[in-house]
């Protein structure tokens, strides 16, 4: 929710609350304490909880599972007033309520967790970051952010960067470096790599929650490694890349041409890899991917008219962040994300 990047809201809500985020699509589902914690405040509120298809907004609560306000709007004048509002009802319950250490909460036994809607990195996988960014040209083709023009929370909706993550199992990146290696040596990309990186992570989430590419909707997936440098220390690879996704058949040559209801996007890879040989660990991974996107989901509404520049960056994590634990967001399908190609 874009009322989360405005610098306000942040501060306030980090002076007053106690910040979580968590995906509504694993929380309503999942049959253990965290699911049934989560359930019961959104029962609270106006859609009562019983909703199979979302409970999604912001809830401000207690503890102990008391509900104080709850929320689903990009307005940042609203939220502020809303979250003070819900401080102002939290310092009028009682004192067993609101003091430090009243509420005991225990922890959570990790043999209760439903694993079914649990996501965590698998054992020596890398997690990479992954940016979208709409982006705009200037009259020589040169890209840029998109100037934003107003603060108001819904005019900067798709013009604000995203963050996602790609997961990498072991035994996938390890493929990815060869015994014995020279300059201009070709590695084949695993295709379960380049499949994950076309259909999951190559899609536009600044606008909402996309739908994922299809298998059938990867009409070119050419992505290609090559070794620019080769010591006893450090192996360095380039990344080239094209690949064009498109829900129809006929690829529209022109924003003119483009169809409604159809989504596609047009895109050239190019970064570099970086492997410690010593530790056989992998140091980089930094791609950028560079195109022209149109259409939209049933999430995603509103995105500008005919093909557009959109721009995706994809950097190592190096887990010093929160945000860094996060699973990808087409992980909710955890076979098909972990196997891509089917």
């Amino acid at each position: 929710m874009s009322t989360f990047a405005n610098e306000y809201v942040i501060k306030f809500v980090n002076e007053n609350f106690i910040p979580v985020a968590g995906d509504d699509w694993y929380q309503r589902q999942r049959d253990d304490p965290v699911g049934k914690f989560f359930r019961a405040v959104a029962k609270q509120g106006p859609r009562g909880g019983a909703s199979d298809d979302t409970n999604q907004g912001v809830y401000c609560f207690t503890a102990s599972g008391k509900l104080l306000w709850f929320g689903n709007s990009a307005n940042v004048g609203q939220n502020l007033a809303a979250y003070r509002q819900a401080v102002f009802a939290f310092r009028r319950l009682p004192a067993e309520e609101r003091e430090p250490g009243a509420v005991k909460v225990p922890p959570l036994d990790e043999k209760k967790v439903d694993e079914q809607f649990t996501r965590k990195l698998p054992e020596g996988a890398i997690a990479v970051r992954v940016f979208a960014r709409a982006l705009e040209r200037d009259e020589n083709g040169k890209c840029s952010a998109c100037e934003i023009k107003s603060n108001n929370a819904k005019a900067k909706v798709g013009l604000l960067s995203s963050l996602d993550h790609m997961w990498i199992p072991a035994e996938e990146w390890r493929k990815l470096i060869p015994r014995e290696a020279k300059p201009g040596d070709k590695i084949t990309m695993p295709q379960a790599i380049s499949m994950r990186i076309a259909r999951y992570h190559l899609i536009d989430n600044t606008r909402g929650e996309p739908d994922m590419w299809k298998a059938e909707h990867v009409r070119k997936n050419e992505i290609s490694l090559t070794v620019v440098e080769a010591t006893p220390d450090v192996l360095k690879l380039r990344l080239d890349g094209n690949v064009l996704l498109s829900t129809s058949d006929e690829i529209p040559a022109t924003s003119a041409e483009v169809q409604r209801g159809e989504r596609g996007y047009d895109v050239a890879l190019l970064g570099g890899i970086q492997v410690d040989r010593k530790t056989t660990a992998i140091t980089k991974f930094n791609v950028v991917a560079l195109g022209d996107h149109w259409g939209t989901s049933r999430y995603t509404g509103q995105p500008r008219p005919g093909k557009t520049p959109l721009g995706i960056a994809f950097e190592l994590a190096d887990g010093k962040q929160a945000a860094d634990v996060v699973p990808p967001q087409a992980s909710r399908k955890w076979e098909e994300y972990l196997i891509p190609g089917g």
